[in-house]
């Protein structure tokens, strides 16, 4: 099922409030305890930089402990996390989806207490609740469409659009292995009645839309070469990474299509194991403050989880609202994505 986000019920709201209130001092570092680095994960580039420069330097300026960063990817994390159960190698996963969901079905996470992790109490709870509160998030950032304003005009309104024929050899989509793959698929199945557990009809309209597709891109750096070459002109992508090349002077936008954008979501999880445990619940409980959100999304223009964080031009005019959002039931998902993947790879792009 595909959640519309909207704002908590007040009583959830007062309750972590109140656990919050109740434990404010948790995770402030105690007087002369010697310093300790714990291991974490991130993505490389900009991402990193900003992360470095709003999260994790702030962090060891103010508690005197420090992260040390992995850099690779989610499957690549999750493995040695798998591998290491007995004996972690890294304290705290950093997930997207749907490595983030897998860390949760292994049973890799201890579950985020309010009373442990105060500035939970501030977190909108789906940020919280989709992780079944063993994992919360970052940052989200949102996949819509991305067109180019000198070639496209007007402007893409739906998921729909894509199938429009005037688009045809001119599509930017990604393939099933690359972010926003699933999401993709899903979305086409929806458009045509289908959901995360009856994928029939998706398969069916991405069949279609072939013959549209300029290229199916395996990662974020081919689809942004496809817009800066010209060989595409519309695709599916995320918000972020649309803006930034509008920033370095592409004519290039991002519209969240009126079925909405779907929720694309770094989260935080603690390994059980962990023998840091009270340094990584001080890191995570930073890493959702205002200081640290503020810092971070206006950085990277992606929204914040922490209710609190206000944005500044050019991010808020950019980062989407969560009504304009659907949230995935990746937990129906994560079970089915190898089957789809054999599936996709013989009629889609086979």
């Amino acid at each position: 099922m595909t959640r519309s986000l909207s704002k908590p019920a007040l009583s959830r709201r007062h309750i972590l409030a109140g656990a919050g209130a109740l434990s404010v001092g948790i995770c402030l570092p105690r007087p002369g305890a010697a310093a300790t680095t714990i291991v974490s994960t991130i993505f490389g580039g900009k991402f990193e930089e900003v992360y470095r420069a709003t999260i994790v330097e702030p962090f060891r300026k103010k508690f005197g402990n420090d992260v040390t960063l992995k850099l690779g990817s989610g499957a690549q994390w999750l493995t040695t996390a798998m591998v290491s159960k007995a004996n972690p190698e890294i304290d705290v996963l950093w997930l997207a989806f749907p490595e983030s969901i897998k860390a949760i079905n292994e049973d890799l996470a201890i579950e985020l207490l309010p009373t442990e992790l105060p500035n939970l109490a501030d977190v909108e709870p789906i940020w919280y609740d989709t992780y079944k509160r063993k994992g919360v998030g970052l940052d989200y950032a949102s996949f819509g469409l991305a067109y180019r304003t000198d070639r496209i005009n007007p402007a893409p309104t739906s998921w729909g659009d894509l199938w429009k024929p005037e688009y045809k050899g001119r599509l930017a989509l990604p393939d099933l292995t690359a972010s926003g793959g699933y999401e993709t698929l899903v979305m086409a199945a929806k458009l045509n009645g289908g959901s995360e557990t009856n994928i029939e009809p998706g398969f069916t309209a991405m069949k279609k839309l072939r013959p549209s597709v300029r290229k199916f891109y395996r990662s974020n750096p081919e689809a942004a070469q496809m817009f800066e070459r010209g060989e595409a002109d519309l695709g599916a992508w995320f918000d972020g990474r649309t803006w930034g090349l509008a920033d370095g002077g592409m004519p290039i936008r991002f519209t969240v299509p009126k079925e909405g954008a779907t929720v694309g979501m770094v989260s935080y999880h603690i390994v059980k194991d962990t023998p840091k445990m009270e340094v990584c619940k001080q890191f995570v409980n930073f890493a959702i403050s205002v200081e640290a959100q503020e810092g971070f999304c206006n950085g990277m223009q992606y929204g914040p989880v922490n209710r609190k964080a206000k944005l500044v031009p050019p991010a808020s005019e950019r980062v989407p609202p969560l009504k304009d959002l659907l949230m995935l039931d990746w937990f129906k998902i994560e079970p089915q994505m190898s089957d789809w993947l054999d599936r996709w790879n013989r009629e889609v792009v086979g």
